[in-house]
């Protein structure tokens, strides 16, 4: 099944995708407002994701390493001219550095801000990368966040309700735990889950679609030898499909190789770029597989 790129437009201070269209923010001082990087609206999930931001919707985005679920969301915030943040929640991620933590100095005991918190007073978009691998009681504070209250009590400090400014915006990303290839996550909490009301499953892009992305992210204009390394990275997803490796080949893995691959042997190049991230046996599959395409 083919599937298109979707045009996007600006016109009359409304940015416009696809069915989907968001006010863009007047406000250009935001330090937090992410530059240009180039990006092609494959698919329906760019879509989806602004017609969820319109809505003032979370959402949470679900799919492989390097298929782009922090690019599309920081890509939004770039045309709508809105501030944007991540936060990596690890598992040794803290309520403190999330939402805020009493310090004290001479004069007495002080409050300072997590990131969520400054986010929300703040009206900017907030992507928490890798939802689930955080601490219980992380999920915990982002329920009252998720529910129809949308507050935040400050209980660890003087019982205050934080509120959000109208701009912003909360998204959320995973890799799938099904497989159980990433290490740290696990499946999301049922309840935490279901106060996502828009939840978007991305996959890698189209062939010609990932040659273009490759081909401008690197900077390699070899067309030819770009697509020979685009096939290699299918062939291997094929592969870690039927379970002959065990190992991703993202669209972020393909970049770097195509760059080094400017200057370098391919087969020299993957060496440093791809097969040193696997273990011995997957990296002898990718070997292969390389092998066949050059």
């Amino acid at each position: 099944m083919s599937v298109g790129v979707l045009t996007e437009t600006i016109e009359n201070g409304t940015y416009r995708v696809g069915r989907s269209a968001i006010p863009i923010n007047p406000h250009k001082d935001n330090p937090f407002i992410p530059g240009p990087q180039f990006y092609l609206p494959a698919g329906d999930s760019l879509e989806r994701i602004a017609w969820a931001v319109g809505q003032n919707l979370p959402v949470l985005l679900i799919g492989e390493t390097g298929v782009g679920k922090t690019l599309s969301v920081r890509h939004l915030a770039h045309v709508t001219n809105n501030g944007f943040r991540r936060v990596n929640l690890n598992g040794m991620t803290t309520v403190d550095e999330f939402v805020g933590k009493l310090m004290i100095n001479e004069s007495g005991t002080y409050w300072v801000n997590g990131i969520l918190i400054d986010a929300m007073e703040a009206g900017d978009w907030l992507l928490i990368d890798e939802i689930n691998a955080c601490l219980p009681e992380i999920a915990f504070c982002l329920h009252s966040l998720l529910d129809d209250d949308r507050m935040i009590v400050l209980s660890e400090y003087d019982g205050r309700i934080v509120r959000p400014n109208p701009n912003f915006r909360l998204f959320a990303s995973m890799n799938p735990h099904e497989d159980r290839r990433y290490g740290g996550t696990k499946p999301l909490n049922e309840a935490l889950l279901d106060r996502f009301p828009v939840t978007i499953r991305m996959e890698y892009l189209p062939m010609e679609v990932e040659i273009e992305v490759v081909m401008r992210q690197s900077g390699n204009e070899d067309r030819a030898l770009v697509e020979r390394m685009v096939r290699v990275a299918h062939d291997a997803r094929e592969a870690m499909r039927n379970e002959k490796v065990f190992c991703t080949f993202s669209t972020r893995r393909l970049i770097d190789w195509a760059r080094m691959a400017a200057q370098f042997d391919p087969m020299e190049a993957a060496a440093s770029t791809v097969f040193s991230k696997v273990n011995p046996f997957d990296a002898k599959v990718l070997e292969d597989i390389v092998d066949n395409h050059f």
